[in-house]
């Protein structure tokens, strides 16, 4: 079979990092042996990518939505309404959404674990729901609904005007405009939510979300479950940290219609489903499995195969980021060399094959930074500059340094040569 014209962009969450003493002075992407994605590398175009712009340390949605080609200051509503679509959520446009993060909170406002030890199980976090859900606020309706591990999202509805100009109830994350970027130094007591707009409907969300954050807090103080994980020795999740308010969807251009490509998109996360649903973008569904190297497989399999039914397909794999989060550098290591596992399984490559990151999550920030990350892409036809993926590429490869909007038609030029 010869060369097609069809695209795959891997997007590797987190993958970029700073050099690490125990890693030999490396980076976990220069450490771990990813024979597979190397030999790809090294027959590719390379560059570097901010995702945003220089100077942004983005959420991962954001920095989706600007490498996928869309205006994140004219575009973009905010986190909450495309993780809530994700999550099977009809998300409409009065409707405010938030990114929620169970956490363990200390009963002098101080919080102890962001993110409630990253160990919320399925049917923890469904209990702790079925609590929340049975709250009642002053002037709206809400539906709290858990998502993967510790996250989840809320929604609120108001007969009056509500607002998406507030700050966010999480230390980790500060709000400006639609967008959160993290914040590397953070005071450790949970904030009051303020209305960043001097407006009757921002007030008013301000006042109804503080009132949802602290009866939650004395709900989940007092919970079943709590006592339990105390028992276990596991912090308990006795707070939502809820971050990202956005109003409605955003209103864009779906994929086939800003580039003339059919697509499809596998994920592991609610919030890139969001996104990927929102632009069109034909979901492809894999297995549930606890084994990654299998799960890694299954997804390029299903790649391969809906390269033969569209023009371009995007895969995200999650791993990583959460060891950079956790500040574990051999974790994040190996969590990359699993993840080569997904390119060892893409067999005769006759296509455009981009490899990227999202954002770059450092061990010693455990945060994201506004680093920017590799780009590769691959064609059979291109003069490869014979570089490894990994932080070193800077601007010697012959993509040079791009930002995030110019990635799509990047790889269409090169899959057109």
């Amino acid at each position: 079979m010869g060369f097609t014209e069809k695209m795959l962009l891997v997007v590797i969450d987190g993958a970029g990092d700073r050099k690490i003493a125990s890693l030999g002075n490396k980076t976990p992407l220069e450490a771990a042996h990813m024979l597979h994605l190397q030999v790809i590398a090294k027959k590719s175009l390379a560059g570097m990518m901010y995702t945003i712009g220089k100077g942004i340390a983005p959420e991962s949605d954001a920095a989706v939505l600007s490498l996928l080609g869309y205006n994140i200051k004219k575009e973009y509503t905010g986190r909450g309404p495309l993780e809530a679509y994700g999550a099977g959520i009809n998300v409409e446009n009065d409707m405010l959404a938030l990114r929620a993060n169970f956490a363990y909170v200390l009963s002098d406002g101080t919080v102890a674990d962001r993110r409630a030890g990253r160990r919320v199980s399925a049917y923890e976090a469904k209990m702790l729901a079925k609590e929340i859900n049975s709250l009642h606020i002053s002037g709206a309706e809400f539906l709290f609904k858990p998502t993967v591990g510790y996250r989840g999202v809320v929604v609120i509805k108001s007969k009056q005007k509500l607002s998406s100009s507030i700050s966010n109830a999480d230390i980790g994350y500060i709000k400006k405009g639609n967008i959160s970027i993290a914040l590397h130094k953070y005071s450790s007591r949970l904030p009051k939510v303020k209305a960043l707009k001097n407006d009757e409907a921002s007030k008013r969300t301000a006042r109804i979300v503080n009132e949802l954050v602290e009866k939650i807090r004395y709900k989940l103080g007092k919970s079943r479950i709590n006592i339990e994980r105390v028992k276990k020795g596991l912090p308990p999740a006795n707070a939502l940290l809820l971050r990202d308010a956005g109003l409605g969807l955003p209103r864009v251009k779906n994929f086939k219609e800003k580039y003339g490509l059919s697509a499809a998109f596998i994920t592991e996360m609610p919030v890139e489903r969001g996104i990927a649903k929102l632009l069109k973008m034909r979901e492809i569904k894999i297995n549930e499995t606890d084994n990654l190297a299998r799960r890694y497989m299954e997804m390029a399999k299903h790649a391969r195969s809906a390269l033969k039914e569209n023009d371009f397909v995007y895969v995200h794999i999650k791993g990583p980021d959460e060891y950079g989060h956790n500040g574990d550098a051999e974790g994040k290591k190996e969590s990359l060399e699993l993840v080569d596992t997904f390119f060892k399984s893409l067999r005769k490559i006759n296509y455009t094959i981009a490899v990227t990151a999202d954002h770059s999550t450092p061990c010693e920030l455990k945060a994201h930074s506004s680093d920017p990350v590799p780009l590769i892409i691959y064609n059979q036809k291109v003069r490869p500059d014979g570089m490894e993926f990994n932080e070193n590429i800077d601007a010697k490869g012959s993509l040079g340094i791009i930002t995030g909007p110019e990635l799509v038609k990047t790889i269409m030029k090169v899959a057109r040569l």
